[in-house]
């Protein structure tokens, strides 16, 4: 596994071998979602000091509500909103504190951008649109080489709904800056959890949190904001963003265990930093071995781990790659590690594994299935009697574990399906298997048995 290991300035590291960094949001605007969440200039102050108290690393501005039913808001009103609530904050927030505005627009973040630099305070843009709402952020980001937090977007914000499609949205915004030379170092990526569209259901969002490791590909930090969010309310039947509390916690420490490296919540209260520190008590920590006992692997966080360079030999490292689900994960994990787009496409089917429990077999049907997928380089685990049972060999009683990678799997199924009528049967039910294992309407369904054919049973 690649240590994602970031800096935001020089004072706060985010990343694998850091705390989870909490982000609180303070909402400027009366037309959010969540209207109790809202924070009026008299209360400004109050509420930053509460974040700080209570265990924020990042404080995140945002004048204009992004839900995409709320009531519209001029540049200008979005404009005024941040700057009155920057004058009134920044002189009391500690430099060690990373300031970031919540905007879509050039012109805000330019204000936020000069207004912090003058408090010498380091500054994150974080833009939902991915630069697509104001084409002009990207020359704002690059101008000021401010940190950025992107969000998948296409066309509109978080119009993105399975992983895979999020995943390449992310790597176009991502490859976008690359080509403009900023550093991917500087670069936080959000899956974008919520309903921003209406095709985008509660599904989608739960496949994502229990997913969320698949994000890892880009070798980036990964922020998520789950705060009151309508999946929660879609699952507990809670209308109201007041009563999500208990399933934003619950949310949020999924989040954390699968990888988030920040999150972002309307209330930094000392129950969430005890949801967050016990969900990363729980989450593996990287293991990392060095080739040279003597070297750092905190020496140089920028430092590129493919360069040939003697110095570089000296701290060469092994680490566990992260288990991807989906392949296109798996791709991007390779493409930034600079393996060539070909190589990708042909590797990242190798790179996933999976068990496929089969029952009711036949000992020729199981004999089979272990042959080909030996033939495959996979494998097939079977019960003893399998080989040495004669007088049972035509009663469906056997089960078999078969042990393959998703591009062994594929081949399997092509094979079984030009077989006779019963080998073709146990091809397509493998294809279907694994097909369903990666649609979320299927797997996060509020239905328990919405996934589970009982053919044949009453």
């Amino acid at each position: 596994m690649v240590v994602i290991r970031h800096s935001l300035g020089s004072k706060l590291s985010i990343g694998d071998q850091f705390p989870v960094r909490l982000m609180g949001i303070l909402n400027l605007s009366p037309e959010s979602f969540f209207r109790e969440s809202y924070i009026s200039p008299e209360i400004l102050l109050g509420q930053v000091k509460t974040d700080l108290d209570n265990g924020a690393s990042i404080l995140d501005f945002g004048a204009r509500s992004t839900a995409p039913w709320s009531d519209p808001i001029t540049l200008e009103e979005e404009y005024a909103r941040v700057e009155e609530a920057l004058k009134l904050s920044l002189p009391h927030i500690p430099k060690q504190i990373v300031v970031s505005i919540d905007t879509q627009h050039a012109e805000v973040a330019r204000l936020a951008a000069n207004m912090t630099q003058k408090y010498e305070l380091t500054l994150l843009i974080n833009d939902i649109s991915s630069f697509q709402t104001d084409h002009t952020m990207r020359d704002a980001v690059l101008e000021h080489q401010t940190p950025v937090c992107l969000m998948a977007t296409e066309q509109k914000p978080g119009d993105r709904k399975s992983i895979e499609e999020i995943l390449i949205a992310l790597d176009s915004s991502i490859q976008q800056l690359h080509d403009e030379d900023y550093p991917i170092s500087k670069i936080i990526v959000d899956p974008g959890i919520g309903k921003w569209v209406a095709e985008k259901t509660y599904e989608y969002d739960l496949e994502m949190l229990n997913h969320l490791h698949d994000f890892r590909c880009f070798q980036v930090p990964i922020l998520t904001g789950v705060s009151r969010k309508s999946f929660i309310g879609t699952v507990l039947d809670r209308k109201d963003p007041n009563d999500r509390l208990a399933g934003s916690m619950a949310s949020t420490s999924i989040a954390v265990f699968n990888g988030a490296h920040i999150i972002r919540a309307h209330q930094i209260t000392p129950e969430l930093r005890d949801t967050v520190n016990m969900a990363s008590a729980l989450r593996k920590k990287p293991l990392i071995i060095n080739s040279n006992p003597d070297s750092n692997p905190n020496s140089n966080p920028d430092s590129n781990p493919n360069s040939s360079s003697s110095s570089n030999k000296q701290q060469q490292q092994l680490s566990i790659c992260p288990d991807f689900h989906t392949p296109m994960a798996a791709g991007l994990y390779l493409k930034y590690l600079g393996v060539t787009d070909k190589g990708a496409q042909i590797m990242r089917q190798k790179m996933i594994s999976k068990l496929v429990t089969i029952d009711h077999l036949t000992a020729p049907q199981a004999l089979i299935l272990k042959q080909e997928m030996l033939a495959r380089h996979g494998e097939v685990a079977l019960h003893r009697d399998v080989i040495t049972t004669e007088h049972k060999k035509y009663d469906e009683i056997f089960t078999a574990v078969l042990i393959g990678t998703r591009l062994q799997y594929k081949n399997l199924i092509s094979k079984l399906k030009s077989q006779d009528l019963e080998l073709r049967r146990i091809g397509e039910s493998i294809e279907q298997l694994l097909q369903k294992d990666l649609t979320p309407k299927i797997n996060f369904s509020k239905n328990f048995d919405s996934n589970i054919d009982f053919k044949g049973e009453s």
